[in-house]
């Protein structure tokens, strides 16, 4: 589990300064000062949103390094945030389908609920928002699970199995819990998964996390020790998992 990347292309010390700071709380902010590093950490560090200054060493190399993630799609959105505002470097920065357009001096505020805007629209998961402390996107290779001014990134990977209590449904880790409003059904749906199956109506069990499951006691056993039931009603899809050699 870890916080969200986001790649600062800024070549004023101060400004990039202040942005880090802004955002330092809730996310890991790697400030890069010219195009060329910025494109050497993109080869070395997955990120999640950019932040891109268009006038670099007094020319707008920021569009051309944002015309390099949009002809590499590369998947990460991103923002140009700026004090150039004529009409002109607008339509040119337009071009190059940027999340937003914001201007210097930015407002910590519309600059964090930017980023929390941007991470909502780009992975299409309106319905995984929990309203109030805990909130959740969905996406098929991780999830970024909300948790007050927090937004915290878990790999698929990592997940044990997904359980449902009512209306909300809770992510398992080894050593982490959290809430989101998704049924299970969505939620298989949205994963597209062959490595999560159900066992029961309200588990949905990573396949890659089980040591053993025991049909007569209808109880399935994973690695970390914890234990779930089995129903009847997924007993006999167990029996014959293809996973199973006979």
């Amino acid at each position: 589990m870890q916080t969200l990347n986001i790649l600062l292309l800024e070549d004023n010390k101060e400004d990039a300064q202040k942005v880090q700071e802004a955002l330092k709380d809730d996310y890991s902010v790697f400030i890069s000062y010219d195009v060329k590093s910025a494109k050497e950490m993109i080869s070395e560090i997955i990120f999640d949103v950019a932040i891109i200054d268009i006038s670099l060493e007094e020319k707008t190399s920021g569009i051309e390094f944002a015309k390099f993630l949009d002809k590499n799609k590369l998947s990460f959105p991103f923002i140009f945030l700026t004090a150039m505002h004529g009409r002109a470097i607008f339509e040119k920065a337009k071009l190059t389908n940027p999340y937003t357009y914001l201007l210097k001096p930015f407002n910590n505020f519309e600059l964090q609920y930017t980023i929390e805007l941007i991470i909502k629209k780009y992975h299409h998961q309106e319905d995984a928002f929990l309203p109030k402390k805990s909130e959740a996107i969905l996406n098929t290779n991780y999830f970024f699970v909300k948790n007050q001014s927090r937004i915290l990134k878990i790999n698929i990977d990592d997940i044990e199995y997904f359980s449902v209590d009512d209306i909300y449904s809770t992510i398992q880790t080894n050593s982490k819990k959290h809430l989101i409003r998704l049924s299970l059904k969505k939620i298989k749906e949205i994963l597209n998964s062959k490595d999560f199956e159900h066992i029961h109506r309200k588990y949905l069990v990573n396949s890659n996390k089980i040591k053993e499951f025991n049909l007569t006691e209808n109880t399935l056993y994973l690695e970390s020790g914890k234990q779930l039931p089995i129903s009847d009603r997924y007993k006999r899809a167990l029996s014959n998992w293809r996973h199973i050699l006979k």
